[in-house]
């Protein structure tokens, strides 16, 4: 569907949009040559075609996919990647919890059809290799990606910039080249190291 298949592992990173009335990014990761297809996605359903299209190794979603145990607005990870200067935002404003709610059904969904899918925290990501974040500097951004490997084309958007620093992350992961924070009982952002 999406024309772009490898026999290689595959990551896939999602900037996910709180609505599906605003876009979500999305960016394949091919692990022989680091190559990306970026792109933006919409609807759950359009994420869930293109997930089992990919089939990737794992699927890094941009978005809270757990709630704090006690209830509070912060879980521990959210208070860790604080402490480490990255602003997190409390779950419980109304923006955020939409996201949230939207981030754990698709994971639920995704983990139902057999897919491993982490935390990510994209502005987090980037700060942490010392990328300014797209937000801040889009070119900057693009060129700190491409420093790290990455080969990107035709990205137009923020989105797909945060959705190329996940999937980057969730290639990570595999590596063993991140750091977990959180408490694997109530919710772990993963963040690459340098």
């Amino acid at each position: 569907m999406y024309g772009w298949k490898l026999k290689a592992m595959l990551f896939l990173g999602f900037d996910l949009a709180a609505s599906d009335k605003r876009p979500s990014g999305y960016c394949i990761l091919s692990s022989c040559d680091m190559s990306c297809k970026t792109g933006i996605v919409r609807r759950d359903d359009e994420i869930l075609r293109l997930v089992l299209d990919v089939k990737p190794r794992v699927i890094a979603i941009d978005s809270p996919l757990s709630l704090a145990i006690d209830g509070k607005p912060f879980r521990a990870c959210d208070l860790e990647a604080r402490r480490r200067g990255f602003m997190v935002l409390p779950l419980n404003m109304p923006s955020m919890a939409k996201l949230t709610m939207r981030g754990i059904k698709l994971k639920n969904k995704l983990q139902e059809l057999g897919f491993e899918v982490i935390e990510v925290f994209p502005t987090g990501a980037f700060k942490a290799l010392n990328i300014p974040p797209p937000k801040r500097g889009f070119k900057e951004a693009m060129e700190g990606l491409k420093m790290l490997g990455l080969k990107l084309s035709n990205v137009k958007s923020v989105h797909e910039l945060d959705a190329a620093i996940a999937a980057y992350t969730a290639y990570k992961y595999v590596k063993g080249e991140v750091e977990l924070l959180g408490d694997p009982q109530e919710g772990i952002i993963a963040m690459p190291k340098h």
